[in-house]
């Protein structure tokens, strides 16, 4: 029986949000329920414990200041009304009501009491524990029903990513729908748009538009640019049994697929890269002339490349010769780099040739039209058939034909065919559609090659100079000795005495050089023009 009666108490009331504390509804129940027992009872009270916090964990700040006061031998007494409001889990709630019991401590609930004297009552406590875990476990599936639900709809639950605000649905409006920011989502799609060029690393990006409102962190910002709701799509995850699968999504879209698709590639390109370079490579970017593109003045032999830390933690950069074959050879990147880039600045076509090219690059677009056509058809067809592969996939999958381990390797093969497919078409559609764009963009590399050799990686640098030069740049005296330019080069940028040529010869030589710019990878989404 229960005799109470002078005992040091401490009352306890839990709800499970916030929501909940801040409207008063369970929390003063409880209170007033527990405070009204113990005057009734002549229960002397010494602490009461309120929190709103899930009963499904044991480590809550509250039970943390219980054992305490126990551990210190202030508490005889804990009670709360319920059961459930002292733990959700069977397992915990058991294991610890025995620690507080092995320390003298009595514990129970006003509205379930146990005696805990008599065995059999046990499995009251067992039942009162589990009911409250059963209801947790129900109560998270019917959620979790609810979230997966919503998600087949294409309705983005919680909170709406950066970029896009949460709203209501037009059509439906008891039913969510994100929509764009009118602020952030221009800056969404500026990010997107401006890394899917291949001249910008993610950090960079970051650190730009940290400044403009999106304060991300590096993770934050990576998982950004991977975040397919940005291209009007949602991830359904696997339910039951269904397999995982990405559906048209009800908001709108801030990003193009195309231009998505294109920040995968090159993220999963970035990745590789970096799995598969040398430590060196964080140099690489500033040492564009060394692997071949540089000659030794004095041995002959092909230059390098390497950093001097100074005292300070700041490295200055020199090209060099091998040291270990005697050769001293040595000087700083600057020089050779600003003399180059004068030598770029040079070339400058005259305008008849500049005009010349402008047909050259007509006259090419319109004879390959139809094998673009045809190479878009080809595409096309190839994608619908990697589509029917995943369908196939799937179904095997759903029919315990394949295990869970190959249908995700063979899912993510066929995904990233299906978004290489999509880039080449997009790419080969827009060059039919886009013929100004692309000769506005020849023209202005065959008059300002400095400009793009600056904004170039250094991949694209050395492609550059290896279609100008036809032999290797040698650095003498803090200048370059005169090098010899391709022949269609000299054709297109000498001025002088090749405007005797006929016209038909530049024609032959000017579209040599397309060919050759071509195979450097230039294109104008690399400059963002």
């Amino acid at each position: 029986m229960r005799n109470w009666k002078g005992k040091r108490t401490v009352l306890i009331s839990r709800v499970s949000t916030t929501d909940q504390k801040d409207n008063g509804y369970s929390l003063l129940q409880q209170k007033d329920l527990l405070y009204e027992y113990c005057n009734k009872h002549s229960i002397n009270v010494v602490k009461y414990l309120e929190e709103d916090y899930t009963g499904t964990t044991l480590e809550r700040p509250q039970i943390k200041k219980l054992r305490q006061l126990i551990k210190t031998n202030q508490v005889d007494l804990v009670l709360f009304h319920k059961w459930d409001r002292f733990s959700r889990k069977t397992s915990q709630g058991l294991v610890e009501i025995e620690n507080i019991q092995s320390k003298g401590v009595e514990i129970n609930a006003i509205a379930e009491y146990i005696d805990f004297k008599v065995p059999q009552q046990r499995m009251m406590l067992f039942m009162y524990l589990g009911l409250g875990e059963v209801e947790n476990a129900v109560r998270s599936q019917r959620t979790k029903n609810g979230i997966i639900g919503a998600l087949k709809e294409g309705r983005h639950v919680n909170k709406a990513p950066i970029g896009y605000i949460n709203g209501k649905d037009p059509n439906n409006p008891s039913k969510p729908l994100i929509q764009p920011c009118p602020e952030k989502a221009p800056l969404i799609e500026a990010i997107f748009k401006e890394y899917a060029t291949g001249l910008y690393s993610q950090e960079s990006l970051r650190k730009k538009y940290h400044k403009l409102g999106i304060n991300r962190t590096k993770s934050q910002f990576s998982n950004l640019l991977s975040n397919i709701k940005y291209a009007g799509k949602i991830m359904v995850p696997e339910n039951n049994g269904d397999p995982m699968k990405i559906i048209d999504a009800l908001h709108e879209a801030i990003i193009d697929p195309v231009t998505f698709h294109k920040v995968q590639q090159i993220k999963n390109n970035k990745a590789n890269a970096r799995i598969n370079t040398k430590k060196s490579s964080k140099h690489e970017e500033q040492l564009p002339l060394r692997g071949g593109v540089l000659k030794c003045a004095k041995c002959g032999n092909n230059l390098t490349g390497s950093p001097s830390k100074s005292r300070n933690g700041n490295y200055h950069y020199y090209y060099h010769c091998n040291a270990r074959k005697g050769c001293g050879e040595r000087f700083k990147v600057e020089l050779a780099h600003t003399e180059l880039e004068k030598i770029l600045t040079s070339l400058k076509p005259p305008t008849e040739v500049v005009e010349l090219f402008k047909e050259i690059l007509v006259d090419e677009y319109k004879s390959n039209q139809s094998n673009r056509l045809n190479t878009v058809k080809k595409l096309k067809k190839l994608k619908t058939q990697i589509e029917e592969k995943l369908d196939n996939l799937t179904e095997k999958f759903i029919d315990d034909s394949i295990d869970k381990e190959t249908y995700n390797r063979l899912k993510n093969k066929y995904n990233n065919q299906i978004n290489d497919l999509i880039i080449d078409i997009d790419e080969h559609s827009d060059y039919q559609k886009d013929i100004n764009l692309y000769v506005d963009f020849g023209v202005q590399l065959l008059t300002s090659l400095n400009k793009f050799y600056k904004k170039a990686t250094t991949e694209i640098k050395r492609k550059i100079i290896g279609s100008i030069f036809s032999e290797k740049l040698v650095f003498e005296d803090k200048k370059y000795r005169t090098a010899k330019l391709n022949d269609a080069v000299a054709v297109i940028f000498n001025n002088n005495k090749e405007l005797e040529i006929s016209v038909n010869k530049k024609r032959h030589a000017i579209s040599n050089v397309s060919y050759s710019v071509a195979g450097t990878g230039l294109e104008p989404v690399t400059f963002g023009l």
